[in-house]
C-alpha cells in the first residue's frame, strides 16, 4: 500500500517536473458557468482558464487564456497566447502572442502578434486583421483578406488570398484563388489536381509550382504534413480537454467522491481496474459468440465503451487532485490533471506507461463509485 502510495506520488512528480505545467496551478483566474468571462474595463492579472457556454472576453489578460465553450468571443486584450476550442471563436481584438485554436467556424478581425495554429470548418482572417508571423493548421475553406506577415502552411480544400501574404504558401490544396487584391510576396508550392486561378490584379512574386498527386497516394511536402500533425494534436488535445471540463462542471462531486475512494485504497483501485481490463472483453466476446446473449453483449459493450471513455478524465483529476490537494475548484484540478496526462500520452514509451496507469486508476475509480451508488440505492 505505502509502495503504491510512494510510486503514485513520484510518477506525479515526474510529470510536473517534466512538462513545468505545475505553473498552471498558481492560476489565479478560473471561470466556469452558462455566460462567462472578463468584462469590458475589466484587467485579470494572470493566466485564466474560463469553460461555458457562451465566453466573452472584453476586458485585459496578462497571461495566457485558455478557453472551451461553444461561443467564444475574444474582443478585448490577450497579452499571452491563447488556446481555445469551440462552435464559434471571434478574435475581435488583440493577442500579443500566438493562437492555437480548434472550431467549427473561426473569424479573425483583430491582430495576432505571433502565429496562428487554426483548425477549422471555415476560417476567414478579415481586412483589418493582421497575423504578425506564420499561418498554420487544416481548414476545408480559407478566405484571407487581411495579411500574414510570413508563410502559409495548410491542408485545405479553399484557399482564397484576397490580402497579403509576407513569404510563401505551401500545402496540399485542393484550389488556390489569388483574388484581383490578392499579393503574395514569395512563392506558391502545392499539391493538386487543379491549377491555380490568378485574377486580373492579384501577384505571385515568386514561382508557382504544383505537384501533382499520384495515382491515389497523395504527395504530401514534408512541412504540410507537419502541418496536418500539429494541427491533428491540438485538435485531439483540446477536444479531450473540453469534454473532462465538461465532466467537472456537470459531476465534481462524483469525481471528487470517486477520488476519495482511490486514495483512501489506491491498491484497491488497480486491481480493480486490472481485472475489468482483463476480463470484460472477454466477458463481451462470450456473450457475442451466444444468440442469446447478443443482445447483453451489445448492452455491456456500450456501457464499457463509456467506462473507458469517462475513465481517462477520471484519472486526470485524481491527478491534479494529488498536485492540487487544497483546491476546491474543480475545473481546476481537471485541467492541470488531464493536461499533464495528455501531454504525457503524446511522449514514446512514457506515454504507453500513462495509458495503461491512467486506464487502471480510472477504471478503478468509476467501477468503485458506482458500487457504492448502486449499494445506496
Amino acid at each position: 500500500m505505502k509502495k503504491l502510495r510512494f510510486v503514485t506520488l513520484i510518477v506525479s512528480l515526474v510529470f510536473v517536473s517534466v512538462f513545468t505545467f505545475i505553473g498552471v496551478a498558481n492560476a489565479q483566474s478560473v471561470k466556469a458557468g452558462e455566460n462567462v468571462g472578463v468584462s469590458a474595463g475589466e484587467t485579470v492579472d494572470s493566466m485564466m482558464f474560463v469553460a461555458g457556454n457562451n465566453i466573452n472576453i472584453a476586458g485585459t489578460v496578462n497571461g495566457d487564456l485558455y478557453c472551451a465553450g461553444q461561443n467564444v468571443n475574444i474582443s478585448g486584450t490577450v497579452n499571452g497566447d491563447v488556446f481555445c476550442a469551440g462552435q464559434t471563436i471571434n478574435i475581435n481584438g488583440n493577442v500579443t502572442g500566438s493562437v492555437r485554436l480548434v472550431g467549427q467556424t473561426v473569424n479573425i478581425v483583430g491582430t495576432v502578434s505571433r502565429s496562428a495554429t487554426i483548425g477549422s470548418q471555415n476560417l476567414t482572417i478579415n481586412s483589418d486583421a493582421v497575423i504578425g508571423r506564420d499561418l498554420l493548421g487544416g481548414s476545408s475553406n480559407i478566405t484571407l483578406n487581411g495579411k500574414v506577415s510570413r508563410d502559409i502552411t495548410s491542408g485545405s480544400q479553399v484557399l482564397l488570398i484576397n490580402g497579403s501574404v509576407g513569404r510563401d504558401v505551401n500545402g496540399y490544396i485542393d484550389n488556390i484563388n489569388i483574388g484581383s487584391t490578392g499579393n503574395v510576396s514569395g512563392s506558391v508550392n502545392y499539391t493538386s489536381k487543379n491549377d491555380l486561378s490568378i485574377a486580373s490584379g492579384g501577384v505571385i512574386g515568386g514561382t508557382a509550382v504544383r505537384t501533382e498527386p499520384k495515382s491515389d497516394r497523395i504527395d504530401i511536402r514534408p512541412e504540410t504534413m507537419i502541418s496536418i500533425i500539429v494541427g491533428s494534436l491540438i485538435f485531439v488535445y483540446i477536444a479531450a480537454i473540453v469534454f473532462a471540463l465538461t465532466l467537472a462542471l456537470l459531476f465534481p462531486k462524483v469525481l471528487e467522491n470517486s477520488v476519495a475512494g482511490v486514495m483512501k485504497s489506491p491498491g484497491k483501485a488497480v486491481l480493480t481496474g486490472l481485472v475489468a481490463l482483463i476480463v470484460m472483453p472477454v466477458l463481451i466476446i462470450a456473450l457475442m459468440v451466444t444468440v442469446v446473449g447478443m443482445p447483453v453483449a451489445a448492452f455491456v459493450l456500450l456501457a464499457w465503451l463509456l467506462i473507458l471513455m469517462i475513465s481517462g478524465p477520471a484519472a486526470g483529476y485524481l491527478l491534479g487532485k494529488l498536485i492540487l490537494r487544497k483546491s476546491k475548484q474543480p475545473v481546476l484540478i481537471m485541467l492541470v490533471g488531464a493536461s499533464i496526462l495528455l501531454v504525457a500520452m503524446a511522449i514514446p514509451f512514457i506515454g504507453l506507461i500513462a495509458f495503461w496507469g491512467a486506464s487502471m486508476f480510472g477504471t478503478g475509480a468509476i467501477l468503485m463509485q458506482s458500487t457504492k451508488l448502486f449499494a445506496r440505492k
